[in-house]
Parts: C-alpha cells; sequence; structure tokens
C-alpha cells in the first residue's frame, strides 16, 4: 500500500510563501493574491489559452472563485532556482453542493524580486 501523499518529505519543506499564497486563494481573497503576480504575468489554466497581464489573470481567476470555492493539500512540493512545481490535491464544493477532490500541479516562475511571471496549472476537471 502507497504511503498517505501528505506523509512525503517534499511536502513538508513548503516555504512560507506558497503557504500563504495558497491560504489567500483557498479563502478566495483574490485582490490579495493577485499582488503576488508581475504585471505581465502569463497564467495558463488546464488546456486553456493562456491569460496574460494580472487584469486578464484576475478575471479568469475571478469566474473559477464565482463557481466554487476550493481547499488545495499540499502533498509535494520541487524546486529548482526560481522554479517551483507543486502536487495538490484539490478539494472543490460548486454552488449546486457538489463535491469533487482532484489531483492538481502547478508550476511557478519567480522574478528576482519574487513574482510570479508565470504560472501553469494543470489538473483533469470532469465534465
Amino acid at each position: 500500500m502507497a504511503a498517505d501523499p501528505q506523509d512525503r518529505p517534499a511536502a513538508a519543506n513548503v516555504p512560507d510563501w506558497v503557504v500563504n499564497h495558497y491560504k489567500l486563494v483557498d479563502a478566495a481573497e483574490i485582490d490579495r493574491y493577485i499582488e503576488d503576480f508581475h504585471p505581465d504575468v502569463e497564467v495558463r489554466f488546464a488546456n486553456n489559452p493562456p491569460a496574460h497581464g494580472r487584469e486578464a489573470a484576475r478575471a479568469g481567476l475571478a469566474a473559477g472563485h464565482a463557481h466554487h470555492d476550493m481547499r488545495h493539500k499540499i502533498v509535494g512540493y520541487f524546486e529548482d532556482g526560481d522554479t517551483s512545481v507543486l502536487e495538490f490535491l484539490v478539494d472543490y464544493t460548486y454552488r449546486d453542493g457538489r463535491e469533487l477532490t482532484v489531483p492538481s500541479c502547478a508550476v511557478i516562475h519567480r522574478d528576482a524580486d519574487g513574482l510570479y511571471d508565470f504560472i501553469r496549472i494543470y489538473l483533469d476537471l470532469p465534465d
């Protein structure tokens, strides 16, 4: 039997900037967490076209928040220089009461000032 993903060592070494960011994401504090993004950020969510710029990213992310609440459980964190890869189990609660847990992955690159200049979020949401 495989170990619980949350018990993996990579999940134990998650930096504060990641934890704090995803607390804001889960609280739907988009006006606060969007401040982590570079003004020219590129955000790609699943197979959707990328959003370019903070305002376009904000609009796309706000649409998601309007449809569901979410809670991220970080089960893996890997870093190479300015690029971080995060593995999650994300609990979604939709406005109709439906609940769903989905594995996902995010790749985040931060610039020299620590702002996210690109984020790529990969998951497979059912129809």
